[in-house]
């Protein structure tokens, strides 16, 4: 029995001595167990915050593309308006150009307000005067067909003189003699069946020279004209519909 006893005792003693380096390592290698373990869920902490962040740009990314792409399509579609515009223009021009190409005195001109018939003051008027002229009134027949056919276009008539007083007729002032000539071709057109409700006259007077005369009141006979605006329905200049896009 006491044999057994020394024997156990030995085999406890010699299991103290040989397991005490072994249960430093294990303890030892446990440590850095923990410590990895801990950097690794740190660096996974720091991961998820990073693809969380990765996650909202790409989301406002995302909504700026998908924004981008509606206002690259509202753009195409402005584009679109205007290239259509313009080529209603263009063809509105050379239709009209067709239509005078043959009398003196008389072109079309395209500008940001649209086409305008530009009337010399000699084929319409004599000095003075409102009462249009015989080879006026030739050519008026053949604008008047063309607004019937068209009509849709409204129309603008615009008198111009030139900064010359009047001394040999009973009109006040180039205002007013601008603004009576315009009528009186209004009321030829009207004659002629052209809707008056889609016409408007202006009288500009001296205002707004072809030419630049030496002094206000000189004498400048390419001044003194009648123009016809045939306003585009409902259009407008390129710079107003891009500040419309940039508020929206």
């Amino acid at each position: 029995m006491l044999k057994k006893t020394l024997v156990l005792a030995l085999a406890v003693s010699l299991f103290a001595l040989t397991g005490c380096p072994e249960l430093k390592t294990l303890r030892q290698q446990n440590k850095n167990l923990q410590s990895s373990l801990t950097s690794a869920q740190q660096e996974l902490s720091s991961t998820r915050s990073e693809l969380a962040t990765v996650t909202a740009m790409r989301d406002k990314y995302r909504d700026q593309l998908t924004l981008a792409q509606t206002e690259s399509g509202r753009l195409g579609g402005l584009v679109k308006q205007l290239q259509d515009e313009q080529a209603r223009v263009e063809k509105q021009r050379a239709d009209l150009a067709a239509l005078v190409k043959e009398y003196a005195g008389i072109n079309v001109e395209e500008r940001g307000e649209g086409n305008f018939i530009v009337m010399d003051n000699d084929i319409l008027f004599d000095s003075g005067k409102v009462d249009l002229k015989a080879n006026a009134k030739a050519v008026l027949d053949k604008v008047a067909d063309y607004l019937v056919k068209n009509p849709g276009v409204p129309v603008r008539i615009d008198g111009h003189t030139d900064g010359a007083p009047i001394h040999a007729s009973h009109w006040q002032d180039n205002y007013e003699l601008s603004a009576m000539r315009a009528h009186a071709v209004m009321k030829y057109l009207v004659s002629k069946g052209v809707d008056p409700s889609r016409m408007y006259i202006v009288g500009f007077g001296p205002n707004r020279p072809r030419v630049k005369p030496s002094k206000p009141d000189a004498p400048v006979a390419a001044n003194r004209r009648v123009e016809i605006l045939l306003v585009p329905k409902g259009a407008r200049s390129v710079s107003d519909i891009l500040k419309d896009f940039v508020k929206e």
